[in-house]
């Protein structure tokens, strides 16, 4: 008896070192399944654009999202699974696992931002994102300050412009509220606070720009977007300009004015 109980205990702990290896070789595997998320930090990756970047590009946006409003967590992580397993054939599993990830990770959105613009080069991949991210949003029906500023922020950083992004939010919210909000502006939905932050962002200032700063800039990029400036410009171009110059004066204004 006294030698089975000890074949036995042998046994057991041999099969507990053996499942515990096992487990901790699933978690290794699990923690460097991804091309992007590297030592719990985005590192952007060199080479040519492959479609696995770009969903896990949207994962990370996702995720980022996200933690502006934890509300219906559940529901946005749904909607994640199911829009990126449509859009690149991607099994689900894999997406809950990048989705989990990316959970862990440090995302830094300038440096995301700068891949976007280095590796979808096309204007409608780009919106496309964002119409992604937008519809995440409204998952819970409703779209908060610190949504709203950080997609108007990931649009400059990206080139989708501030318009566009209002545009598609007003969308959204005459689905939810009906014909109530089909002429709401965004700067009635927002408040002064976010009408400043959006404004800084479309002049490139920071939140502790001077009035100052504000004036230099504001004489900068008038320079640059006036149409009488870029004659040369295709149609298309022209048209972006003359939305941006329209951009630029109305955000100056809001902060002259306030």
């Amino acid at each position: 008896m006294l030698v089975i109980g000890i074949v036995f205990g042998f046994c057991l702990i041999l099969l507990v070192v053996i499942l515990t290896r096992r487990q901790v070789k699933d978690v290794k595997e699990r923690k460097v399944s991804s091309e992007l998320v590297l030592k719990r930090s985005f590192q952007p990756p060199s080479g040519k654009k492959t479609e696995k970047m770009v969903f896990q590009i949207y994962v990370l946006l996702a995720a980022w999202m996200m933690r502006k409003n934890a509300v219906k967590s559940f529901e946005k992580q749904s909607f994640i699974v199911i829009y990126i397993n449509e859009k690149f054939n991607i099994d689900s599993l894999i997406v809950a696992n990048e989705l989990e990830l990316v959970g862990e990770t440090s995302i830094h959105v300038r440096s995301v931002a700068n891949w976007v613009i280095q590796k979808m080069t096309g204007s409608q991949e780009r919106a496309e994102l964002i119409d992604f991210l937008i519809n995440l949003v409204f998952v819970d029906n409703e779209l908060i300050d610190r949504e709203f500023t950080a997609l108007v922020r990931l649009g400059e950083l990206i080139g989708v412009q501030s318009v566009y992004i209002e545009k598609k939010v007003i969308e959204h919210r005459k689905r939810v509220f009906g014909a109530s909000a089909n002429n709401e502006r965004l700067h009635s939905i927002a408040n002064v606070g976010i009408r400043r932050k959006m404004a800084l962002a479309i002049l490139d200032l920071g939140q502790n720009a001077s009035e100052e700063d504000v004036k230099k800039s504001y004489r900068r990029l008038v320079k640059e977007y006036h149409p009488d400036r870029n004659p040369d410009l295709g149609e298309e171009e022209r048209a972006i300009h003359a939305q941006r110059f329209l951009e630029i004066q109305d955000a100056y204004e809001e902060l002259i004015s306030n």
